[in-house]
């Protein structure tokens, strides 16, 4: 539950610069785009969002800008890799400030049982659990458009520069459903460091004696009556990130 007037909490949080976070001229599709009744996914700096067909236009604009908010503010407190427990607990910390409800965050350790370590293929079984076989297909949807990027499109180089360094990385896969107007999120958030020099983290491969994967599975909705406080407050404390950070993906 939110500790102090949302929208005093949105006025007084630090984002990290957007200049950091990114390199120059790298700039996405933004929420331009964002359309109603049919399937989309979106990378969002260090996230993929799903949207089943349900979600309105405008509660996919609030999940993909209350998130972003989440993550720059986290980038700010804790930019040191070795803090990603710390860098998570602050990051669901903004979102419960501005109007999310966690229903449930458990985290866990991943223990492969083949010799080789594929982040695809863990994520995948992870989110099954978490979405449940009816959503998973959108998920490997969403996989297989980040797959087909090429190396200069600007989504897959914020998606890239801002999830991982050489040996740690930190992500967050997302399923996004409305029922009768309540907004629900199932988030996947992983924790991967490795020996082996990690390029491309979703199809990331390793031997399992030289990887660490953790994630935290969390289930959340969204309180529109709260949310709609602070929404034109986000917009202004973004600027210009939602057109830097959000890109549409064809799925």
């Amino acid at each position: 539950m939110p500790t102090i007037d949302p929208k005093k909490f949105v006025s007084q949080l630090e984002l990290a610069p957007v200049e950091i976070l990114m390199d120059r001229d790298l700039s996405v599709s933004g929420l331009q785009e964002m359309t109603d009744n049919e399937e989309e996914a979106y990378v969002n700096q260090k996230s993929l969002v799903s949207f089943v067909s349900s979600v309105s236009g405008q509660n996919r604009k609030d999940v993909l800008n209350s998130t972003l908010l989440a993550q720059r503010a986290a980038d700010k407190k804790y930019p040191n890799p070795a803090d990603v427990r710390k860098w998570y607990d602050m990051y669901i910390h903004v979102l419960t400030q501005i109007g999310w409800v966690v229903e449930e965050k458990n985290f866990a350790d991943f223990d492969s049982s083949n010799a080789i370590f594929e982040m695809e293929n863990v994520v995948i079984d992870i989110l099954a659990t978490l979405v449940g076989q009816n959503y998973i297909a959108i998920i490997k949807s969403t996989l297989d458009a980040v797959k087909s990027l090429s190396e200069d499109d600007g989504r897959i180089k914020i998606f890239e520069s801002n999830s991982h360094n050489f040996k740690k990385g930190n992500f967050q896969i997302g399923l996004v459903n409305e029922t009768n107007g309540a907004v629900s999120m199932n988030l996947g958030a992983f924790m991967l460091e490795s020996q082996d020099g990690i390029k491309k983290i979703l199809f990331f491969k390793s031997g399992k004696d030289k990887s660490a994967l953790s994630y935290y599975s969390i289930r959340c909705t969204l309180n529109d009556d709260m949310y709609s406080l602070v929404r034109k407050d986000i917009l202004k404390k973004l600027g210009p990130a939602t057109s830097t950070f959000i890109g549409r993906l064809d799925i």
